[in-house]
């Protein structure tokens, strides 16, 4: 399957490339003016932490672009900084181009969604209401479960087959349209592989999830005198995570799209 045999192929490029686990440890550390907003008090202090994290947003193209660089050497050997500091100037704003584009897709995409499940959710009550006590459990049924995942799987189908654009971009030397393309296509004839990946991306992800929730919960959980004790514990845990599991999600990625895509085109 390529999904594990991918896996094993990251696991191993990281292990020979600690390098690129350094490099997300400073996507790591620059996640926590952002965190810090949460539990600043201060009109200046979040005005810093707004400004810090507008301007991490705005490098996310170059970083994304320089890692995928990086993941793509490890993959065959061994990396260096110049690689990350090459494709980052280089893909930075065919990459910036399709995160705006994706973003106003997705945002439309979710619009439309909303329209369609809503006004299915609206016929169905109405044609419950219209009917016997069968026909009405039947239109409940369609309103509550149904229609919202429908909507659901149709969002995430979206995402499925458009995660790809960073790696074609980077790797196959596409413009923007073509990243996407280059996803889809990469996806298309590997649906069931691309599966097993998301489900082990998605796996890592919860691993972020959960320390998010529990910073953004810590005011609720612990006294006042504790919670910058066991904030400060956690930002530590989040970064190493990001460093670690940032560093192998990256280069995981990479080694699939690799492996789906076949000689770049």
């Amino acid at each position: 399957m390529g999904a594990i045999s991918a896996a094993r192929e990251a696991t191993s490029a990281v292990i020979r490339n600690p390098l690129l686990m350094v490099v997300m440890l400073f996507a790591g550390i620059a996640q926590i003016p952002s965190l810090a907003v949460q539990f600043a008090n201060s009109g200046t202090v979040l005005i810093v932490g707004g400004i810090i994290s507008v301007v991490f947003l705005l490098l996310v193209p170059f970083f994304y672009g320089g890692v995928i660089g990086m993941a793509a050497d490890a993959l065959n050997g061994e990396t260096d900084l110049r690689r990350f500091l090459h494709e980052g100037r280089d893909n930075y704003l065919t990459i910036f181009g399709a995160y705006v584009l994706f973003f106003v897709a997705m945002v439309a995409f979710v619009i439309v969604l909303s329209l369609i499940g809503g006004l299915g959710g609206i016929a169905a009550i109405s044609f419950g209401q219209a009917g016997n006590g069968t026909e009405a459990g039947v239109a409940s049924l369609l309103a509550v479960i149904i229609v919202p995942l429908v909507m659901f799987v149709l969002f995430v189908a979206f995402v499925f087959f458009l995660q790809f654009f960073g790696q074609a971009i980077v790797l196959d030397d596409r413009g923007v349209i073509g990243g996407f393309k280059g996803s889809i296509n990469a996806v298309r004839g590997n649906k069931l592989s691309t599966l097993g990946y998301m489900v082990v991306v998605m796996l890592f992800s919860m691993v972020f999830s959960v320390i998010g929730v529990l910073i953004g919960a810590l005011p609720a959980l612990v006294g006042a005198n504790d919670v910058l004790v066991v904030g400060s514990v956690l930002v530590v845990v989040l970064v190493v995570a990001t460093s670690v599991f940032g560093a192998f999600t990256t280069t995981y990625g990479v080694a699939f799209y690799k492996q789906i895509s076949g000689p770049a085109k």
